[in-house]
C-alpha cells in the first residue's frame, strides 16, 4: 500500500496517545498492515512481551560475519524471524515520527548517497570522518532516554513503554571484551534509532559547519564536511569537533577513516566522486564497457567465462561467486542511471548495447525488442509460468500414484503371503521408489517455488540438512514448521527398521505409529491440530494429516469450510455474509496456505469499502469444465475507476499480491461496474502473461462486457 500523509498523521496520534503495552500492540498492528498489506498476522501482547526480554528469549540474535570491500570481517547480528517482522513495523513507526536533520542522508525515507554526496560538490577541500563502533556506542539507557524525550515523549507514567522500546531494540552483546547491551548492528531499527539519538550531535556539527563557512552531512556513521578554504588546520575547529563528538557525545573517531581531500585530486564522499558534479570512479564504467565489449565480441559463453574468472580476482574476497554477467551488468547500470540519471548519454548508451545483447540472446518472441523500449523486459526479466493444471496433476499423485500413495496413506501390514509391493518392501525401498519420483515433483519450483522448496521437497523427498554458504539451514517444512519429514532428519528410517523392517507380520508397525519427539513439533502446528481435532501432534501419522492440509481441500474435514469461516470472523465482523454453506462439499487438490492468503487479502479490500456491508460467497464445482469456481461478491459495490485504469490493467498493492498468491495455483479475474461499463477482467489464464522485472510483476490482463452482476466479484477458478 502507498503510505500517504493521512496515514502518517494517524500514527503520530496514536502514538501520542498510547498509555499501555496493549494500546502498543494495536499502533504496531494497523502499521504492520499499513506496510505489509492485509496477509500479515497482527502483533501479540505476548509476542512483545517475550522478545523484549533477552534472559526469556536468549536466541533473539543470529551473528555471521560479512567481507568489507578492504577483506576484513564485519559482524552482523541479525533478529530472528519473529523478532524482525515487530521491529521493521517499529520502524515504520519511528520514522513516521521523528523528522531527521536536513543534513542526515542515511537511512532516510527518499534519500540517498546520491543527495549526500551533492551537498559537496566542487569545494576545494573535503574531509572525511567515520565514527568507531558507532551502533553499539548507543546502550540500552540512552536509547530509552531518546524515547522519554521529544518527538516520543514517553516520559512519567509512560516510561514502562520507552523501556520496553529500549529493551526489544537492544540486545547483550560482548563489546572490548565486556557483556553491553546495546543497538545490534543488523536490526531494523538501529539505523533510525542512532539517527534519532544522534539529532544533538546532527545539530550541533551543522552549527560549526556554519560557524566555518562549511557544509555537513552525515551518512550513519560517516561524516562528510566541505568548503571552499582549508578550516581543517584551524585549532579552533578541530577542538571544537572533538569536543562535540568524543567528550558531548560520547562516541569516537575513527582516526584510521579520517582524511582531508584537496582540489585537483580525486575527492569522493560516501563512495561517490564529488569534484565537479556526481560521478562514479572512471574504472566502474570502464569495467561494464569491457565485458559488454567481451560478449559482443566473443559471444555470451566466453564471456561469462571472462566475466567469472575476473569477478572472482577481483570480487571473491566478498561476492557470491553464483553472480551472472547479464546480472550483475543490469545491476550496475540500475546504480549507474542513480547516480548520473536516465537521461546521461553514458548510460543511455551503454544501456542500450546491455539491451541489444539481451534481444539477440534470447530472440523467441517477437514483442521482446517492444518490450525491452518500453523499459519491462531486461536481465532481471523472468517470465512467470501460470499452470495450475500442471500443479494440480502433480499434488494428485499422492493419491492416485501407488508409489507416492504411500507417503500419505496409511501402510496395510503384510500377511505371509502378501504380495502387494509395499507390504513386503523396507523402508529402503520405499525410499527408493518415491525417490524415482523426483525429477517429476521437481519441475513444480518453475510454476510455484514455495510449494516445492516449503512443502514438498523437504517432507517427502530431503535427505541431509540444506546450506547457505557454510551455514547450515534449520530444517523446517509447511505452514506451521514441522521439522521432520520422511527422510531428514533420519528419524523415520531408524525407527521403521526396527518396528517394521525387523519385525514379523504379527508384531510389524508402520511409520504413522511412530512417537514423534516433541522437540520437533512447534507450538503452531500443536495449536493448529488441537483446533482441528482436539488434541496434540503425537504421531509422524498427525504431521502427515498436516502436510495433507497444505496440498488438499478435503470434503471429510471440511478444511475450506472452516478456514474461509474463520476468515469472515476475523475480516468481515462488520459484515452480513451468505453461502458459505457452499464450501462444505467439496474437494479439490491445490497448494492451500496462499490461496488462504488471497481470500484474506480479498477479505481485507472488502472490509475497506463499508459503504455496502452485504458478502455472498459462491463456490460450486463445474463439472463439464473441470472446475471448482469460488466467487466472492461484494453485494451493490462497484469500481469508481475506468477499467482502462492503470490501477487495473497493472495492479499494485492488495489486488497485486492477491495475483501473485494464485499463480500456477487457479485462474482469477475480478467483474465489476467500472465508470466506462461492466467489465470481467481476468488477469491469470491461459492467454494471460506475467512478466516479473526486477522484482516488479507486469501483467497483460483480458477484459470483457458483461451484462449485469450483483456486485464488485473476485472470481478463482481451481482445476480438478
Amino acid at each position: 500500500m502507498k503510505i500517504e500523509q493521512q496515514h502518517i498523521d494517524h500514527i503520530r496520534k496514536q502514538f501520542a496517545d498510547l498509555q499501555n503495552k496493549e494500546d502498543l500492540v494495536i499502533l504496531l498492528s494497523k502499521a504492520k498492515n499499513l506496510l505489509y498489506g492485509e496477509e500479515c498476522e497482527p502483533v501479540q501482547v505476548k509476542s512483545l512481551t517475550y522478545y523484549a526480554n533477552p534472559e526469556i528469549c536468549k536466541k533473539r540474535y543470529q551473528t555471521f560475519t560479512i567481507k568489507k570491500k578492504s577483506g576484513a570481517d564485519r559482524t552482523i547480528n541479525a533478529p530472528v524471524k519473529g523478532l524482525k517482522s515487530i521491529l521493521r513495523t517499529l520502524n515504520f513507526v519511528l520514522q513516521c515520527i521523528y523528522e531527521p536533520h536536513e543534513a542526515v542522508t542515511g537511512f532516510v525515507r527518499d534519500k540517498s548517497i546520491v543527495d549526500n554526496a551533492k551537498r559537496h560538490i566542487g569545494h576545494h577541500y573535503v574531509l572525511s570522518l567515520d565514527l568507531k563502533d558507532f551502533f553499539h556506542s548507543f546502550d540500552r539507557n540512552r536509547v530509552k532516554m531518546g524515547f522519554i524525550y521529544e518527538p516520543f515523549k514517553l516520559g512519567g507514567d509512560k516510561e514502562p513503554l520507552a523501556f520496553l522500546l529500549a529493551s526489544l531494540c537492544t540486545h547483550p552483546f560482548e563489546v572490548d571484551g565486556e557483556v553491553k547491551t546495546v543497538l545490534p548492528q543488523g536490526s531494523p531499527t538501529s539505523p533510525t534509532l542512532t539517527n534519532i539519538l544522534c539529532k544533538k550531535l546532527d545539530r550541533r556539527l551543522n552549527g560549526l559547519a556554519n560557524r566555518f563557512g562549511a557544509t555537513f552531512t552525515r551518512y550513519a556513521d560517516d561524516i562528510t564536511f566541505s568548503s571552499p578554504h582549508n578550516i581543517y588546520n584551524d585549532e579552533a575547529f578541530n577542538k571544537e569537533l572533538n569536543r562535540i563528538i568524543e567528550e558531548d557525545q560520547q562516541l569516537a573517531i575513527n582516526p584510521k577513516k579520517t582524511r582531508l581531500q584537496k582540489a585537483g585530486y580525486r575527492q569522493e564522499a560516501t563512495g561517490l566522486i564529488i569534484n565537479d558534479k556526481v560521478n562514479v570512479r572512471r574504472r566502474y564504467v570502464k569495467q561494464i564497457r569491457m565485458w559488454l565489449y567481451y560478449w559482443e565480441k566473443y559471444g555470451h559463453e566466453k564471456a561469462e567465462q571472462i566475466f567469472k574468472r575476473d569477478y572472482i580476482t577481483d570480487k571473491g574476497h566478498v561476492k557470491n561467486m553464483n553472480a551472472h554477467l547479464v546480472n550483475v551488468l543490469d545491476g550496475k547500470l540500475e546504480f549507474l542511471k542513480m547516480v548520473k540519471g536516465e537521461e546521461d548519454e553514458t548510460y543511455k548508451g551503454l544501456k542500450g548495447r546491455l539491451d541489444k545483447l539481451v534481444i539477440n540472446q534470447n530472440p523467441n518472441k517477437t514483442e521482446r525488442a517492444e518490450l525491452t523500449a518500453k523499459g519491462l523486459r531486461s536481465s532481471n526479466e523472468n517470465e512467470v509460468l501460470h499452470d495450475p493444471d500442471f500443479v494440480a496433476n502433480r499434488l494428485k499423485q499422492f493419491t492416485s500414484d501407488p508409489i507416492m500413495k504411500w507417503t500419505t496413506h496409511f501402510w496395510d501390514i503384510p500377511t505371509e503371503t502378501d504380495t502387494d509391493v509395499h507390504s513386503l518392501r523396507g523402508i529402503a525401498d520405499h525410499f527408493a521408489a518415491v525417490n524415482s519420483r523426483f525429477d517429476e515433483f521437481v519441475a513444480l519450483q518453475k510454476y510455484n517455488n514455495n510449494l516445492w522448496w516449503k512443502v514438498i521437497y523437504p517432507f517427502i523427498f530431503q535427505k541431509k540438512p540444506s546450506k547457505k554458504g557454510s551455514k547450515e539451514i534449520p530444517f523446517k517444512w509447511g505452514e506451521y514448521d514441522l521439522k521432520i519429514g520422511w527422510q531428514y532428519p533420519g528419524v523415520v528410517k531408524d525407527w521403521t527398521i526396527a518396528n517394521y523392517d525387523q519385525k514379523p507380520s504379527a508384531t510389524k508397525k508402520v511409520p504413522f505409529e511412530m512417537p514423534l519427539p516433541s522437540e520437533l513439533i512447534t507450538d503452531a502446528a500443536n495449536q493448529k491440530y488441537r483446533e482441528l481435532f482436539a488434541k496434540e501432534i503425537r504421531y509422524f501419522g498427525d504431521a502427515i494429516q498436516m502436510f495433507k492440509r497444505e496440498i488438499e481441500f478435503r470434503e471429510d474435514t471440511k478444511d475450506l469450510y472452516y478456514e474461509v469461516k474463520a476468515l469472515t470472523r476475523q475480516e468481515l465482523a462488520e459484515f452480513s455474509v451468505n453461502g458459505l454453506e457452499s464450501l462444505k462439499q467439496l474437494s479439490f487438490f491445490t497448494y492451500t496456505a496462499p490461496v488462504l492468503k488471497a481470500i484474506r487479502r480479498i477479505f481485507r479490500m472488502i472490509q475497506s469499502r463499508t459503504e455496502q456491508r452485504e458478502v455472498t460467497i459462491n463456490c460450486k464445482k463445474l463439472t463439464d469444465l473441470r472446475l471448482i469456481e469460488l466467487r466472492i461478491i461484494h453485494k451493490n459495490s462497484l469500481s469508481h475507476r475506468e477499467s482502462k485504469d492503470e490501477k487495473i490493467t497493472n495492479p499494485s498493492g492488495d489486488l497485486l499480491e492477491v495475483i501473485k498468491n494464485l499463480i500456477s495455483i487457479c485462474d482469477f479475474e475480478i467483474e465489476s461496474r467500472f465508470n466506462d461499463g461492466i467489465f470481467s477482467i481476468t488477469y491469470l489464464s491461459p492467454d494471460t502473461e506475467v512478466i516479473n522485472f526486477n522484482n516488479q510483476y507486469h501483467l497483460s490482463p483480458l477484459k470483457k462486457s458483461l451484462d449485469s452482476l450483483h456486485g464488485f466479484t473476485y472470481v478463482l477458478k481451481f482445476p480438478i
